[in-house]
This record gives structure tokens, sequence and C-alpha cells, in this order.
């Protein structure tokens, strides 16, 4: 009944005992039925303890999958301790601070090459952003269907290449776009193509780590 809607069938709430988790024990009783209640009506209440238990046996693996996911985010009660959530949210943040920030070293190196092309410097932005943003959004959905279940072992394989199928799209369509702003407004053709190259390694490599590593952390933990 509590499947598909309909009303208990007639002369079954008597025979309701209890509703438990323990596989010795069905979660209807119908040992004790009153007597008017035909052997159909029998098995499809058995049928019903059956579908019940299936469920709360998904439900218990989709908790599971779930814990460890979003520990960041423990501190979500506004009648929690301050601290904790500091902690948490600042340590993730001055780590990626300071990992970003090596790019200085990498743009020094560089520094001829950016006086002799210093269109590049005016697309850096550009590149750091459509790599965040393309790896965030596979981040987010892969998340998402590892807490709701829709990822596991079974679907893995398919998810991934989705993901891979998904990353030449979008790669195809950001090259195109801003190719055509680099022509349009700044730089030469030769500019033109080493940004958009760089655009789409960095966009196709963003997406596929944002696929991967939750799922890598996911099997971690």
């Amino acid at each position: 009944a509590l499947l598909t809607g309909k009303p208990l069938l007639r002369g079954s709430r008597s025979a309701i005992h209890a509703i438990t988790m323990d596989d010795s024990e069905p979660f209807l009783d119908v040992t004790g039925q009153d007597a008017a209640l035909s052997d159909r009506e029998a098995h499809l209440l058995h049928q019903e303890n059956l579908m019940l238990k299936q469920r709360v046996t998904e439900l218990e693996s989709v908790i599971e999958q779930t814990e460890g996911l979003c520990e960041v985010l423990d501190d979500v009660d506004v009648d929690g301790s301050f601290w904790p959530g500091f902690q948490a949210r600042a340590s993730w943040l001055v780590g990626l601070l300071i990992l970003q920030s090596c790019s200085s070293f990498i743009l020094a190196g560089q520094e001829e090459v950016l006086t002799a092309h210093p269109v590049i410097v005016y697309f850096l932005t550009m590149l750091v952003g459509a790599g965040g943003n393309a790896g965030n959004q596979s981040a987010v959905r892969i998340i998402r269907g590892l807490a709701v279940g829709a990822v596991n072992d079974n679907t893995i394989g398919k998810f991934m290449r989705r993901e891979l199928y998904m990353a030449l799209a979008i790669t195809a369509t950001l090259v195109l776009v801003g190719g055509s702003r680099v022509i349009l407004f700044h730089g030469s053709g030769m500019d033109a193509f080493v940004i958009t190259l760089s655009l789409a390694i960095i966009v196709s490599t963003s997406i596929v780590t944002g696929a991967l590593l939750p799922i890598v952390m996911h099997k971690m933990r």
C-alpha cells in the first residue's frame, strides 16, 4: 500500500503487527490474519513485504554512499559552533590560494614571450575561468550522482564515457567562440591559434579531472 498508493486490503489492517529491519521477521505479520483473508490477498501482502524490504535496502545503500562526500558542509546548523566550520573552510581556501599563486613562477619564466605577445595576458582570465567553470560543472554532476546513488559501480563506466564525449563537444564549442573573440578584437591568426589550443587543453583536462577526482576520493575514503 505504501508503494502503490492504494488502501490496505480489507481485513489486513489487523494483521499489521510490526515493521522491522530484522531479516528473520517480515515487515507485515500475515500469520494472524482474519479467517476471511484469501490466499490471493496473502500473496499480495507477501509481495508488498518483499518490495518494502528491497526499498529499505536501497535507501540504506544510498545513505552509506553519501557519507563523507561533503564533510566541509557539516557546519550547516546555524546554532553550531563557529570555529570548526571556519577552520574546515579556511584551510581549504588557504591551500588552494597558495597552490594557485604558484602560477606566478610560470609567468615569470615566460616574461619574454609575454612581452613579445601581450595579447596573451588579455586572455589569461578567460583561460583560467573557462577551465574552472568546466571542471566545477563536471565535479558537481558526479558528486550529485554519488549522493543520490545514480553513479555506482555499475554505472560509473557509462558516466565517464558520457563525460568524455561532453568534454569533446564543449571544448569544440568554446574553442570556436574563444578563437573568434581573439581574432575579432585583439590578436593575429597565430595568437588565436595558440590561445585556442591552450583553451582546448585546459577545458578538456578540467572536465575529465573534475569527473575523476570525486570518484577517486570516494573510493579512497
